[in-house]
This record gives C-alpha cells, structure tokens and sequence, in this order.
C-alpha cells in the first residue's frame, strides 16, 4: 500500500496518544482521524487489549494535513538540538535613505535705478510782423477820419506752446518665479561582509571511528 498522510498519521496516533494496555499492537486497524482522539479502558468491564477512543478537537487543531510538519513533535522522530540545528547565515547590503534638507535659499525683490533720459517735444509760437509798406497812392491828399488823434488801432492775441512734462509708469517686462526638480543619481561605495558555510571534515577521527 501507499504511504501517505492518513496512514502516517495512524502510526503517529499510536505512540502519541497514550493507552491503559500497553499491548495494543502497533498494525490495529484505526480510523483515519485517530489522531483526534485518545483512548481509555472502559471501567465497567475487565481491561481489554482493544482501546476505546474518546473524541477530542483540540488534537485536530493542532495537527492539520496542510499545517502539520516533523519538527511540531520532534520526540517523534527522535530530533534533538545536537543533531538538528538550524544555522543562519548573515550578510550586510547597502540600503539607502534619503533626506530632504536645506540646501540654500533665492531671495528675489527689486531695485530702483535711475537714469537721466532726454525728450525734445516740438512746440509752437505766434509772433506779430509788422510791415511797413509805400501805398500806391502816395502824396495823394486825402480827408482822413479821426486822423492825428492817438487811439489803439489793432489789438491781436498771440499764442504759444508749452511743454508740460510729468511722468507716468508703464509695464516693461513680466518675469515668472517657479521651481523646477533636477533628477542626479548619487553613486555609493563601500564594503559589505557575508557569512558562508565552512565545513571542517577531519577524516582522521572518521576513521578511527
């Protein structure tokens, strides 16, 4: 027949589950969840060399098909921590963090030049010209009116321009302040230790043995 788990866990219900007759012979056929139940002679009859199983759930907690290993009961299989050990083997590896610090600082504000600019601005200005001409009908005698009298003859308003200079402010330009992040990669060196297996075997002893 096949060895399986149902069957291993037979055997294993034999010596782990403890008996009133230790004759119970090792090949009695049990069911296959002897491993959930625990055996005791029944006390209104003589002892017996058949046990008579008694349900138990916590036994079936503990050891599942699926869960179950050798080292959960290690008395079983004869396993002690002379003969079975685990060892450990170590290594270093570089891990890496980063850190978010301050690196500097950008002030950015404005200043006030000045300078000294020149405008010219073309302006215009009346002027009177007066003439003085010989009529055609000079030496002619004539009768004039109000004549050799002293009296304002002609009155005429002269304009000019003026320069009215004053200052005003316009947009010159427009800046924009923004933050841009610059990827780098950062290269780190140094040395790491590993532990590995070394196995002494000294064939001297192996043979005196």
């Amino acid at each position: 027949m096949a060895v399986d788990y149902d069957y291993e866990e037979q055997v294993r219900g034999i010596y782990r589950t403890p008996t009133v007759e230790a004759s119970v012979p090792v090949e009695a056929s049990l069911p296959l969840d002897a491993a959930a139940r625990t055996y005791m002679a029944v006390e209104t009859s003589p002892p017996v060399s058949t046990p008579h199983p008694v349900s138990s759930q916590a036994s079936n907690a503990a050891y599942d098909r699926d869960t179950y290993t050798y080292e959960r009961e290690p008395a079983l299989y004869q396993m002690n921590e002379r003969d079975h050990q685990k060892l450990r083997l170590y290594e270093e590896r570089l891990v890496a963090d980063k850190t978010r610090r301050k690196a500097g600082e950008v002030a950015i504000g404005k200043r006030v030049e000045t300078e000294t600019v020149r405008l010219e601005v073309p302006v215009e200005k009346e002027r009177v010209i007066i003439e003085r001409i010989t009529p055609e009908d000079a030496g002619t005698p004539v009768t004039p009116d109000n004549a050799f009298k002293q009296q304002e003859m002609a009155r005429l308003e002269i304009y000019e321009e003026t320069a009215d200079i004053k200052k005003q402010a316009f947009v010159r330009e427009e800046v924009q302040v923004r933050k841009e992040v610059a990827q780098d990669t950062v290269v780190a060196t140094d040395t790491v230790r590993r532990e590995e297996l070394d196995v002494n075997t000294d064939a001297n002893k192996i043979n005196s043995l």
